[in-house]
């Protein structure tokens, strides 16, 4: 079993940001796991981590949310991911230092594949309804710092919680959204990642209560 060694497309005309960033990430996507076997989470870094933190942030939050999150040690590694994500966005930097041992785990390039398609058409759908505004929201450095907090946070619990299936999925919905309205610079979108994060928390509140 291989993984494939991709080098980055410097110059690439490839949208940073935008509503047309996202469906971009798809092919992105497939293009990385194009005749490769496995692809690793250090590849993923340089490759998608060097268009920007969002782009990054979203691929990781898709595999939160998809099966692949739920493999038995991807999710408290998707989850350092995310808190990395989030320092290095606190601290104003581009890109993320990943340890050795989050970035050698790897991934089947055929899994890659299967979910770039399965979000192609959202990716699609979403092109044509997401729009820069609440730039506040989505570009705002007090806005993105509050967002960093929340993900090294939400990330970090991954690394505790992350045995239990059903919380990488619930965390990767709101990390999902953040990442989305950052990459399409809607801060409605941003707004929508506040509002469902504090239901996740207020619903992982009640599920300890009630099973308590």
């Amino acid at each position: 079993m291989t993984t494939r060694q991709h080098t980055p497309e410097h110059g690439s005309d490839e949208p940073r940001s935008g509503p047309e960033a996202v469906p971009a990430l798809v092919e992105r996507l497939h293009k990385l796991a194009d005749g490769a076997e496995t692809v690793s989470f250090a590849e993923l870094n340089r490759t998608i981590g060097a268009q920007g933190h969002a782009p990054l942030l979203m691929v990781v939050s898709i595999f939160m949310i998809l099966p692949i999150g739920m493999i038995p040690g991807i999710g408290g590694a998707l989850g350092a991911i995310v808190a990395l994500i989030g320092l290095q966005m606190l601290l104003g930097r581009e890109g993320i230092g990943l340890p050795a041992v989050f970035g050698r785990r790897t991934l089947s390039a055929e899994r890659l594949c299967r979910a770039a398609d399965r979000i192609r058409p959202v990716a699609d759908w979403l092109r044509k309804r997401l729009r820069p505004r609440w730039s506040a929201l989505a570009e705002g450095r007090v806005s993105l710092s509050i967002m960093a907090i929340l993900l090294m946070i939400a990330g970090g619990s991954l690394l505790v919680l992350g045995a239990i299936p059903v919380m990488t999925p619930l965390l990767g919905l709101p990390v999902a959204v953040f990442a989305l309205g950052v990459l399409g610079r809607d801060g409605l979108v941003v707004a929508a990642g506040y509002v469902l994060l504090g239901l996740v928390i207020l619903g992982g509140m009640w599920m300890k209560m009630s099973s308590g």
